[in-house]
């Protein structure tokens, strides 16, 4: 056989060695490598940064959660699951209802709830400055409306256990409590309400006898309520709705323990009026279905040393300082907790308000109706 014939290189190969000597080509080819493990640090570290601030963004919005007790979706009506009472699953003010409350066991205390009792009494419980006298004078026209009683709580705690009055429906307001407590400065906190009326020739409010906020930190207002009787809402800054509903002005675990008898009591109630909700037509009209009651909400009214107190803050109307505000949302941290479950059932754009309407069955006229509790 004849020995094969080694062809000559091709002149590209001759240009690429002329260009592209070994050594040459080796530095390349370790460039290119070592370029290549570069890109992929940069990757991984990216990847990596991204990772990560996706988990604390996910952290965040969890704790933002948690922290806030935002509402569930609108597929559940805008509105919070409570586990207690069991037998009722929403907040009164989410979800007002027509239940009546029936002591079950005198043992016991346990309450039982019924559909069929028609109503012939009404229980109110004033909070004091979220808009309670205007409901006052609309619960007037309701018990007139349906000849029914009407029994007003005010100064004191919610003292009557669901179910003790058959035939009962439960009823409180609740408003912002940092806005509550300073509208309560405002009231009789900054001047003597009492001297304004009984002693006007003598006591005229002035800069110089006005009370500062920045002692409105109290839970009895200037004064700590007292720990050894029952919790009296007279004068109040701090925590006034647990104080209010729990019956306990004095705490030893951080109000843990009253913040869970308020609310217990709180949510086995028909409805809570929410005041920031009384300029809506809506919220009105559900309201005044709700009672059968039509153009009755809202209605002007006066109240005890009101007309003295604003004239009084219009001379000298209150600067609030910023450090105040924040003072006032530390200290009433539990009750505005309080608030936000109990009322904070609604997106801030769009409210809708599912609440059942009365019926000729509702209310059940009382031969003679009576109005007690109403100090003005």
């Amino acid at each position: 056989h004849p020995t094969p014939t080694t062809l000559p290189p091709h002149p590209s190969e001759c240009l690429s060695a002329m260009m592209f000597p070994p050594s040459l080509a080796s530095r390349t080819q370790r460039f290119e490598r070592s370029l290549s493990l570069h890109r992929l640090l940069r990757l991984i570290s990216f990847v990596t940064v991204v990772f990560f601030a996706i988990q604390l963004w996910s952290f965040a919005i969890v704790s933002s959660n948690a922290k806030h007790n935002l509402r569930f979706p609108p597929n559940h009506l805008h509105t919070k699951k409570r586990k207690t009472p069991a037998a009722l699953q929403f907040s009164p003010a989410c979800h007002p209802h027509y239940k009546v409350g029936i002591i079950g066991d005198n043992r016991t205390g346990s309450t039982t709830w019924s559909t069929s009792l028609p109503f012939t009494r009404i229980y109110f419980y004033h909070v004091r400055k979220a808009g309670g006298t205007m409901l006052r004078k609309f619960l007037k026209k309701v018990s007139l409306t349906h000849n029914i009683h009407l029994e007003i709580q005010e100064n004191k705690y919610a003292r009557e256990e669901i179910g003790s009055h058959p035939g009962t429906m439960y009823v409180s307001n609740l408003r912002d409590p940092v806005e509550r407590s300073i509208s309560h400065f405002k009231y009789e906190g900054r001047w003597n309400c009492r001297q304004m009326i009984k002693n006007a020739s003598q006591y005229i409010p002035t800069l110089q006898n006005a009370k500062n906020v920045d002692d409105w930190d109290q839970t009895g207002g200037f004064v700590s309520s007292p720990c050894d009787q029952p919790f009296s809402f007279n004068e109040c800054a701090v925590n006034c709705y647990i104080q209010s509903f729990s019956g306990h002005g004095c705490s030893r675990d951080d109000w843990k323990t009253q913040f869970t008898l308020a609310q217990e009591r709180l949510f086995q109630y028909n409805l809570i009026f929410v005041y920031e909700r009384f300029k809506d037509p809506n919220y009105v009209k559900a309201i005044e279905q709700f009672f059968g009651v039509d153009k009755a909400f809202n209605q002007e009214s006066n109240y005890w040393c009101g007309p003295e107190a604003k004239q009084a803050n219009r001379l000298y109307p209150l600067t609030t300082k910023f450090e105040s505000i924040l003072k006032l949302e530390h200290l009433n941290a539990m009750d505005t907790r309080f608030y936000k479950e109990a009322a904070s059932c609604w997106d801030d754009d769009v409210a809708e308000y599912s609440f059942p309407k009365a019926s000729a069955d509702t209310f059940a006229p009382q031969n003679i109706s009576k109005i007690t509790g109403d100090a003005y």
